[in-house]
């Protein structure tokens, strides 16, 4: 029987790949998948912002989406080679809309290293998880980085949004912090944004 991913677990993990990104160490290929939208938005922008620089996004730099593309045509981006820099990235948004996502195996089973592939699949959005059991999935792990993001339970949140208002370099009271929960739920990533727009007016 597989191990259920945990919220503690998902949060390493995140910082782990959080600070790889910082140090620069990449991976081919990003498969980012779960029912947390927080986490994988978070890791795919901080490579979308740090892998190259903002002249070199332009001509390197490609962002996708499911519901617009298809498995040949990513095979075809990742195949280029980058303009006058080390990487070319392909963002790939909302891959649970993709048709034949499957068929990605064709380019992550023999990755570029010239390539940065990130896909980004939220389970939310089709009501059911990526399948582990496909030969895309088992390439993605083993030639890249594989991320489960899995929604915290109500007791988890505390202990992460501190975490998290700490990070920002702010200090919340409990009473605060019950307060924000009570105010926009179980969102994760609204609750940053209320963190953010309070950190800008302070």
């Amino acid at each position: 029987m597989a191990k259920t991913m945990k919220f503690g677990d998902c949060v390493a993990d995140y910082r782990s790949i959080m600070a790889d990104i910082s140090a620069r160490k990449f991976k081919p290929i990003y498969l980012l998948a779960g029912d947390e939208g927080f986490f994988i938005d978070a890791i795919c922008d901080s490579l979308g912002n740090t892998i190259l620089d903002e002249a070199e996004r332009a001509f390197n730099q490609v962002t996708v989406y499911g519901l617009d593309t298809d498995a040949g045509a990513v095979v075809n981006l990742c195949r280029q080679m980058p303009m006058m820099g080390a990487y070319q990235v392909v963002i790939v948004r909302e891959a649970q809309q993709m048709s034949k996502l499957d068929q990605l195996v064709h380019y992550t089973s023999q990755p570029q290293p010239s390539t940065i592939l990130v896909v980004c699949y939220k389970n939310k959005e089709q009501g059911r998880g990526i399948d582990k059991r496909t030969s895309f999935y088992k390439s993605c792990v083993k030639n890249g980085c594989v991320f489960e993001s899995v929604r915290p339970r109500d007791y988890e949140v505390d202990s992460w949004l501190g975490s998290y208002v700490s990070s920002c370099g702010l200090d919340i009271s409990p009473k605060a912090l019950a307060m924000l929960k009570e105010h926009v739920g179980m969102d994760l990533s609204r609750m940053a944004q209320e963190i953010q727009k309070l950190s800008v007016s302070l």
